[in-house]
């Protein structure tokens, strides 16, 4: 939720700063770099404070960049942001440490899967509650909101704390002393830096989607706050039921990399779908197009962050997913800025969300290339 309330409150900052609402996406990608910087450095904290402490501490930063959020300075957007990613980072890497110990080798892509809905369910409650706070409140007291939940999660995980995190080497050291190495270990494994590099690419889609759907709805169409919101609750709906279905999916065909490629091709053909987002089209049509970009776009995670944790080296598996999640992360720092400067140079949207057709291809291909005989 934390990470998708600006963006779903996008116009109302920006009219409250004086900046176009389409900067949004610099702000997306700052959050992107945090999170980059989190997993080169600190993949190793898992180890050294257990993986549902390292998990808190993730959450703590989070709290406190949306804190530092509400300060009335536009340069605190920026920090804000920057202290937001920084805390992400240490998130799932942490959570997989814990699915990857408590989930049966044959249940793990569901389960991964399952736990992956969490980040559209704190979309559509983003999406929700965010315009409806604004409108009557302020987008600050949004801020607020997110901020306090992120709070009773840390307190909350304190109960299991102990049990969870009886794996813990205190004299691991909490630096990564070479803060690529997670990002090399998949790079030398062919089918996951080609997998990786497909999960920047869906990384890319996913968070342009979810960036722009309010600002391009109320930007093009017209609309108010509230109803380009629940645009934006359709796309992470659609996510959380695409993540679960595809978790499904790949448990029976049993080959990730051919499911994943199936699901490139309707990026595909979503992309080009949004070549007629215009006035003209109808609601029931607005919706469709964002139900299928959102579950295409989102269901990948849980499916990929399984597959890096079944090939990762033995006891490498933190730090394999934080190698695989800074190469992805790559995707979702740089989509939400190529995006941007696609509206800027074209003024349409339609052109812009048609875009995204490239980084579905390149993840096309690299899944082609990656597929290997059922296991």
């Amino acid at each position: 939720m934390s990470t998708l309330v600006l963006p779903a409150v996008a116009p109302a900052v920006a009219r409250d700063y004086g900046f176009d609402p389409s900067l949004i996406g610099y702000q997306i990608s700052t959050v992107s770099l945090g999170m980059m910087v989190t997993l080169a450095l600190f993949g190793n904290t898992t180890r050294r404070y257990g993986a549902a402490r390292t998990n808190q501490f993730g959450h703590t930063l989070v709290a406190a960049g949306m804190l530092i959020l509400l300060l009335p300075w536009s340069v605190f957007l920026v920090i804000g942001s920057l202290v937001i990613g920084l805390g992400y980072g240490m998130i799932t890497p942490s959570a997989s440490h814990l699915l990857m110990r408590y989930t049966p080798p044959k249940r793990r892509s569901t389960v991964f899967s399952i736990h992956q809905t969490g980040i559209p369910a704190g979309g559509m409650l983003a999406a929700l509650i965010a315009p409806a706070v604004t409108v009557y409140a302020g987008w600050r007291w949004s801020v607020i909101v997110s901020a306090v939940l992120i709070i009773s999660v840390v307190a909350l995980m304190q109960r299991g704390r102990r049990h969870w995190d009886d794996d813990r080497d205190p004299d691991a050291p909490a630096i990564t002393a070479n803060p690529l190495a997670g990002a090399i270990t998949i790079w030398g494994q062919p089918q996951l830096r080609l997998a990786t590099i497909a999960g920047g690419c869906f990384s890319w889609v996913q968070f342009c989607v979810a960036t722009f759907t309010v600002v391009a709805c109320v930007t093009t169409l017209d609309m108010d706050l509230v109803l380009a919101g629940t645009v934006l609750t359709v796309v992470q709906i659609s996510s959380a039921v695409g993540r679960v279905l595809i978790g499904w999916i790949v448990d029976r065909v049993q080959n990730t990399a051919r499911v994943l490629a199936w699901n490139a091709g309707v990026v595909m053909l979503a992309a080009f779908a949004a070549l007629a987002f215009s006035p003209a089209l109808p609601l029931p049509a607005i919706y469709l197009l964002f139900a299928v970009f959102g579950a295409a776009s989102g269901c990948w995670p849980g499916a990929l962050l399984a597959e890096v944790g079944r090939l990762a080296p033995p006891g490498q598996v933190s730090l394999a997913i934080s190698g695989s999640l800074v190469i992805t992360n790559v995707g979702k720092f740089i989509g939400p800025i190529i995006f941007a400067n696609v509206y800027v140079l074209t003024h349409s949207y339609s052109i812009a969300f048609a875009a995204l057709g490239a980084p579905a291809a390149l993840a096309l291909y690299c899944l082609l290339a990656a597929r290997e005989p059922a296991r």
